[in-house]
Order: C-alpha cells, then structure tokens, then sequence
C-alpha cells in the first residue's frame, strides 16, 4: 500500500514532539493534573495538622473528664471558681477590678479640676 503523497522523518519528529509536550501540557495543567495533585497535599498536611490538635484537646478533654469523675479535690476547684459555690460559714470578699495602666495614665494626665471648673464662652 501506497499512501498518495510523502511524509518526510522531519514531519513525523515535529509531530511526535508536539504530542509529547501536549501529553505534559496536559499532565501538568489538567483537573487532575500535578498542579491539582501539589494543591491535594497541602490540603491534606493542613487536615493532618488540624487532626493533630484535635487529637490533643480530646485527650486533654478526657483527662478533665477523667479528674471531676475520680478526684473531688478537683471538683470542688470548678465549683468553686466557675460556678461561685462556697463552703457553709465562708466569707466571700470582692474586690472592684482595677483600672488597665492605660487608663490610669490617662487619668494621670488629665487635670483633675478641669470637669469641676465651669467652662467660659467669649463672645
């Protein structure tokens, strides 16, 4: 069989190459491509990252979990300082929260007997 016109080696070379960097144009760039791929791992590092933490504050959850069932020390703390229970005959003080420091320097700054003076209007 005789094919009606010639194909030179050059042209079956051209076409070869340009199927091959098709081929890795595509492989590269495509839905499920190794840029996809490379995107799918840092995913699943930030997943396995996350999973870690979790991990840890279950664990930690449990052992808080394990202390209020077994330890009544450690019961009584909780009531005590999140729920405000006190022992029968105890005397509670309460003391106001403090200024932050940069109230108080604000305060410091101000002239006490600027709010006690009555303010002048010139016409």
């Amino acid at each position: 069989m005789t094919l009606p016109f010639h194909i030179s080696q050059r042209h079956v070379l051209y076409f070869l190459g340009g199927l091959i960097l098709l081929l890795a144009v595509v492989t590269v760039v495509s839905e499920r491509g190794a840029i996809h791929l490379w995107r799918l791992r840092g995913e699943k590092s930030r997943i396995d990252e996350q999973n870690y933490r979790l991990q840890k504050e279950n664990e930690a959850l449990r052992q808080r979990v394990s202390r209020i069932r077994n330890d009544n020390h450690y019961l009584e703390k909780l009531a005590r300082e999140e729920l405000n229970l006190v022992r029968p005959g105890e005397i509670i003080y309460r003391f106001p929260k403090s200024q932050p420091d940069k109230d108080r320097r604000n305060l410091l700054n101000e002239d006490p007997t600027a709010e006690s003076r009555p303010s002048t209007v010139r016409k």
